[in-house]
């Protein structure tokens, strides 16, 4: 089956992220909407929707708040909502206070952050590769910016897909909060020659 993958990337908050998703998703109708934010939650049924957006709980690293207009838009246009990822990201409670207060992160730290980030791409691989499988739609995927940059690991193990990613002025990749105030989304389609799943 292995339908066409769009890919848009998140800045996390930066800017109103869900204003794109959601054109893109009113655009395409998918059957599946993947999305890194949902961690390890798959809202397949209007019962799991109904008590996601009873109970408002995520996860320690992502708010409800973050993902809710995407959850009520899925849950209206009946689209499955997948997460692809791991429970608070895979991080330890060390890390995830860390990560979450901004404070500084060690060496040792560093090292086990880079082995998770490895493990969770792998992760966002392997869920993209079984979601293929399953419908002849397009599926759109939401992951952080960062993991859609050029020579990432999902760039460079598939084909067949168009990337929509916030940028700047000048076409650089936003990861952070920008003083330009003329972001746009520059659209790239992934080159098919070469031998990817």
């Amino acid at each position: 089956m292995n339908s066409y993958l769009i890919f848009i990337g998140s800045t996390h908050g930066f800017i109103d992220d869900f204003l794109k998703q959601k054109e893109i998703i009113e655009l395409t109708k998918p059957e599946f909407v993947l999305c890194e934010d949902l961690e390890n939650i798959q809202l397949d049924s209007k019962e799991k929707f109904e008590k996601i957006i009873q109970n408002r709980k995520i996860s320690n690293m992502t708010s409800f708040n973050e993902v809710e207009k995407l959850i009520n838009l899925c849950y209206n246009e009946n689209i499955k909502l997948i997460g692809i990822d791991f429970k608070n990201f895979g991080f330890n409670k060390n890390l995830q206070n860390k990560i979450k207060s901004q404070e500084e992160i060690n060496k040792k730290e560093k090292l086990e952050i880079n082995k998770t980030i490895r493990l969770r791409e792998r992760r966002h691989l392997d869920k993209i590769l079984g979601y293929r499988k399953k419908t002849s739609r397009p599926i759109i995927i939401i992951l952080g910016s960062w993991h859609l940059r050029e020579n990432s690991f999902l760039r460079n193990k598939l084909k067949n897909y168009k990337l929509i990613l916030p940028c700047d002025k000048k076409n650089n990749l936003l990861f952070k909060p920008s003083d330009d105030k003329n972001i746009k989304y520059l659209e790239i389609i992934s080159d098919d020659t070469k031998n990817k799943n």
